[in-house]
């Protein structure tokens, strides 16, 4: 198969290819090839297709405002935290703390350094 060598590709061009690759789950030359292929009115490879970040908000509110608009509480912030932290679940373990500890050291490969 043939191939082909670019080179003088800026720093800031090859991360955005390896950004955009990453979120199309494809290596880098995986995604080079799907954007040449759709640059040449080809059929595009296959894989999921890429979409754009969606911009985050500066600071997580935790729903900081009721479905009014009004803001919440100091009270009403952290009732509305806690019940949102509470739906990951909690982890239940009947051991000490010691006896986790021991449990993760003994299932480390041998011969590797562990500072707990």
């Amino acid at each position: 198969m043939p191939a082909l060598t670019v080179r003088n590709i800026p720093e800031s061009t090859l991360a955005r290819l390896r950004t955009r690759a990453a979120r199309g789950h494809r290596s880098l030359n995986g995604e080079i090839l799907a954007i040449f292929e759709e640059a040449s009115g080809g059929v595009p490879a296959e894989g999921p297709v890429w979409m754009p970040p969606v911009p985050l908000p500066e600071k997580p509110t935790f729903g900081a405002a009721r479905p009014d608009g009004k803001p919440l509480s100091a009270a009403g912030r952290k009732k509305r935290a806690a019940r949102l932290f509470s739906l990951a679940g909690s982890w239940v373990d009947s051991r000490s703390a010691e006896e986790i500890i021991a449990d993760i050291v003994g299932s480390r490969t041998m011969g590797r350094e562990v500072e707990l």
